[in-house]
């Protein structure tokens, strides 16, 4: 899958305002897609939000009703680099999503990986843009139970915007 693929299929859910902008690493190298409604990603943000969304007719569509909206930090798959790789091509990216943030003006921002803690939170102070900001963990790799403790004790802040 490549940034190709991707982006325009992301640009589809986009909400014409968006109340809350998650933002992963990358998407990943095997193809699987939130907006793909595929993957582990999906199914762990379905298996959290939907009761307080819905999911009809789908629930990529019930995300993007309630001003979901999902991004990256880097628009090309990191899981199968290195580390080092991956962090450089986090700094690499920076500029990119605070631009992106710019444009989003999201007033909740909820970073979901703990490593991507560090460039997310330089992306916002370089964009400027005034908003709250979370972190929860990966919903994969044996985390999927924190995740979905972290977005549950998040959930307000989720749905009064």
């Amino acid at each position: 899958m490549t940034y190709e693929d991707v982006e325009p299929l992301r640009a589809r859910y986009r909400p014409a305002k968006i109340k809350v902008l998650f933002v992963g690493e990358s998407a990943p190298a095997d193809g699987d897609f939130f907006y793909k409604q595929t993957g582990q990603v999906h199914g762990q943000f379905r298996q959290v939000l939907a009761p307080h969304i819905g999911d009809s007719p789908t629930f990529v569509e019930a995300f993007k009703q309630a001003g979901f909206y999902l991004d990256d930090l880097v628009l090309e798959p990191v899981n199968r680099l290195s580390g080092s790789k991956k962090k450089a091509l986090h700094a690499s990216n920076i500029q990119s999503l605070a631009e992106r943030l710019t444009a989003y003006r999201a007033p909740l921002v909820v970073a979901f990986m703990k490593g991507i803690t560090a460039p997310v939170k330089a992306a916002i102070a370089a964009s400027g843009t005034p908003c709250q900001f979370e972190v929860v963990p990966f919903p994969g790799n044996g985390r999927q139970a924190e995740f979905r403790s972290a977005m549950t004790a998040i959930m307000p802040k989720l749905l009064n915007r």
